[in-house]
């Protein structure tokens, strides 16, 4: 019974991700996609219209709003990212540029918010994940493990590559670890995205421990110096981490 339902809320769920990647899609499209036979599919889809997870329009499967209110509930399990929402949007409108917090969630970043001072890119890459070692934001955090625990997440996910600008190499991702924990500030030289550079460093809790990233992004013909950027930043995660040590004390 125990394997039984495993297996039933794997297949629901590799459903719930097959009309995500392919932005809405038909019975067969979705059994295409994932090698789940229609007799099976047709089952799990029905029982995912009657929780709500999943609305049909025609013969096209979409994802149900449901899913947004569970996704922002879980954006806001910690009431102490409002204290980065506030800081990370003040930062954006006295830089000009889009500021980003991220946290590490089973080995991959992802950005909770998003603040940006143009109304139309609001929220651009809120729910976005990004490899650890392609990003300034994974980057900064995985400058914080110890030398063990990047080789062990190399060892398990190795370092694919994004752009001709991804590190590779086991070795050359400790020296860019190295120099990251001496200038206190991570880079990412459009290592995850053609024609996006970021500066990220990484926020403390009061513990020592990684709470999340910031990083100021854009055009790399936009942004100015990174130990501009980098300093831009600084006060602003000194902030944070003020803030959470008073929040910590009561």
């Amino acid at each position: 019974m125990g394997n039984r339902s495993r297996t039933t809320s794997k297949t629901s769920l590799l459903t719930i991700e097959a009309i995500r990647d392919l932005e809405g899609a038909t019975l067969s499209e979705i059994s295409d996609h994932t090698g789940i036979p229609v007799s099976t599919l047709h089952t799990h889809l029905r029982t995912l219209r009657e929780m709500e997870y999943v609305v049909r329009e025609g013969d096209v499967y979409q994802l149900g709003m449901k899913l947004f209110h569970l996704g922002e509930q879980a954006r806001w399990r910690d009431e102490r990212y409002q204290i980065v929402k506030e800081r990370a949007w003040n930062l954006s409108n006295r830089v000009g540029e889009e500021v980003s917090f991220a946290i590490k969630e089973n080995d991959r970043m992802v950005i909770l918010f998003d603040e940006t001072t143009t109304p139309s890119d609001e929220g651009f890459q809120v729910g976005r994940y990004f490899d650890l070692h392609s990003s300034a934001c994974g980057k900064a955090t995985l400058a914080e493990l110890p030398e063990s625990r990047v080789d062990g997440f190399v060892d398990r996910y190795g370092l694919p590559a994004h752009t001709d600008n991804t590190i590779t190499d086991r070795d050359a991702l400790h020296e860019e670890l190295e120099t990251i924990r001496k200038r206190g500030y991570a880079v990412n030289a459009q290592e995850e995205l053609e024609g996006l550079r970021a500066v990220a460093i990484a926020i403390e809790e009061p513990d020592g421990s990684v709470f999340g990233t910031l990083d100021i992004s854009g055009p790399p013909y936009r942004l100015p110096e990174d130990e501009v950027v980098a300093e831009r930043l600084r006060s602003t995660v000194a902030d944070v981490e003020a803030a959470l040590e008073d929040y910590e004390q009561g």
